[in-house]
């Protein structure tokens, strides 16, 4: 066979490859498809991701995964996320456990969801609204800028967390506890006992902001002790406080927050 023969049955054969199995015998990764299969998908979130995201990813530790994505548009992003993760968050990389098919089945289940229209949250948001005020849950939290810093800022808390996790987080806030709002307890050799969230610490010194706010800048070799509560939280908890009416408007308004748009 001469050597131009055997170079036009090389370019055949190629031609005649689908497209995964060119871009394999190339070492480049398979393209996307949104032929991905979100039913396999969801196998595979339930098993690695609802630990985090929840069982129907709607947020828990991780966020909420229904509506718009901030770190996704689409599904070669989302494809991107799960392989690489997202540097600076709690989200790891799952290129080792997941191979490539299992990644494109979980994204394309993934932005299912991003794409799926809002399940209905039983209440009233503006009736809601209304109730966060009266009972003066803005004292400690902060909307659009406004509000008390002793508690997370909840501005977009709805594009992290879903009502399932929103309720529990008001009946049980303790069970519900955020990142970065350890509860602390210092007691001086003299004076009274210093109880809040722990806004800084290092070998030398804590420091200590209260349930009114104020910061507490405190020398450790003048503490006879520093109790750290990791199951505590300064967040009253308002099963008792709220109806189960109230508590389904409070949900109902806490889940329009998105953030910016």
């Amino acid at each position: 066979m001469t050597r131009q023969c055997s170079a036009l049955l090389i370019v055949g054969l190629v031609l005649a490859l689908p497209l995964d199995a060119t871009a394999q015998a190339r070492g480049a990764r398979p393209p996307v498809s949104a032929s991905s299969d979100p039913a396999a998908g969801k196998k595979v979130f339930d098993a690695q991701c609802a630990w985090c995201h929840g069982n129907d990813g709607d947020g828990g530790t991780g966020p909420n995964l229904h509506g718009r994505l901030r770190h996704a548009t689409d599904l070669k992003s989302i494809v991107d996320i799960i392989a690489a993760g997202i540097p600076g968050t709690d989200m790891p990389s799952f290129r080792s456990p997941l191979t490539e098919r299992s990644t494109r089945q979980t994204a394309a289940y993934v932005q299912s969801l991003s794409r799926a229209a809002a399940r209905p949250v039983p209440g009233n948001a503006q009736r809601g609204a209304d109730l966060y005020q009266s009972t003066g849950c803005g004292s400690c939290h902060t909307i659009d800028g406004r509000g008390g810093i002793v508690g997370p800022e909840l501005t977009g808390i709805a594009a992290r967390r879903g009502p399932a996790y929103l309720r529990e987080s008001i009946v049980k806030p303790a069970a519900t506890h955020p990142p970065g709002y350890l509860v602390v307890r210092a007691v001086p050799k003299s004076g009274p006992e210093v109880r809040g969230t722990r806004v800084n610490e290092d070998v030398f010194w804590i420091s200590i902001r209260d349930a009114g706010g104020t910061v507490h800048t405190l020398d450790k070799s003048e503490l006879t002790r520093v109790d750290r509560e990791i199951d505590a939280s300064l967040m009253p908890s308002y099963e008792s406080r709220l109806s189960a009416p109230q508590l389904d408007d409070m949900v109902a308004y806490l889940s329009t927050l998105r953030g910016a748009r």
